[in-house]
């Protein structure tokens, strides 16, 4: 099984619980450094793409601060459960990967890649595809936004087991991988357990990540035609003016297209 395709086997195993089990995520807050960072960087145009859109979250967030918003992700489950979503009402939700986006996605101004879906590209290759595909899909002056984690992070978080109870569910995480260093595979073992009568219901998937230093991703991203025109560090929700890949959690970058594009 290729990691693309455990991405979606682990997603679509959980899509029915992902809100439930990440609700304390500040998806508003995040979505407002990523609205920010378009005002800043972009046109001002109103037409965006969530790439990467899972259950609509980050959709619905976009649509209320008055984008025209478009979503899609890999996961067929995840893309059922946008659709319902209260809010979702005049977003269109499809289905395809970073790589191979549905045909027909362009000119927008703003395309934003929340929550580091592209975390989940373990190549380099990978990476640059997803940023030519962002690139096809961008009107001539709109802005890419995305997020990624930090090796601090990785580090902290991803290299520390760790047990969230809740009673008749509990959930069970730690990294697979014996040392996380820079661009290299994060692997992480995650169990969920629920309470089903008098015994209880598993859930078992691996999150295979990986990390990719800022030096990677701009050197992707000009191989890609784009040009990254702004870092910034995010701990948890707040924005830091310089990032730093040690101290923060995430780092959002910023890409425009080039002036000239090279051959992809």
């Amino acid at each position: 099984m290729s990691h693309v395709d455990e991405t979606l086997a682990a997603y679509e195993s959980v899509a029915a619980r992902y809100d439930e089990l990440n609700a304390r995520m500040d998806t508003s807050g995040l979505v407002d450094r990523f609205v920010e960072a378009a005002h800043r960087y972009g046109s001002g145009g109103r037409r965006l793409l969530d790439a990467g859109c899972g259950t609509g979250r980050s959709s619905v967030a976009f649509g209320e601060r008055g984008f025209e918003v478009t979503g899609y992700d890999l996961s067929p489950a995840m893309v059922a459960l946008a659709r319902r979503r209260p809010g979702a009402e005049g977003i269109g939700f499809l289905v395809g990967r970073l790589e191979t986006p549905p045909p027909g996605l362009t000119g927008f101004d703003v395309v934003a890649c929340v929550d580091v879906p592209m975390t989940y590209l373990t190549g380099t290759e990978q990476l640059r595809r997803s940023l030519a595909a962002a690139r096809d899909q961008l009107a001539e002056d709109g802005v890419l936004v995305f997020d990624l984690n930090t090796i601090g992070y990785y580090r902290r978080t991803f290299g520390v087991p760790a047990v969230a109870d809740r009673g008749d569910r509990y959930a069970a995480w730690f990294a697979v991988s014996p040392r996380i260093e820079p661009d290299a595979v994060v692997i992480t073992q995650f169990d969920l357990f629920e309470r089903n009568g008098a015994g209880w219901e598993r859930v078992s998937m691996r999150h295979v990540q990986r990390h990719h230093s800022e030096r990677t991703v701009r050197e992707a991203a000009e191989q890609a035609g784009l040009r990254v025109v702004a870092t910034h560090g995010l701990v948890g929700t707040s924005a830091r003016e310089r990032a730093d890949e040690d101290e923060h959690d995430r780092i959002l970058y910023v890409a425009r297209k080039a002036l000239r594009r090279d051959p992809v």
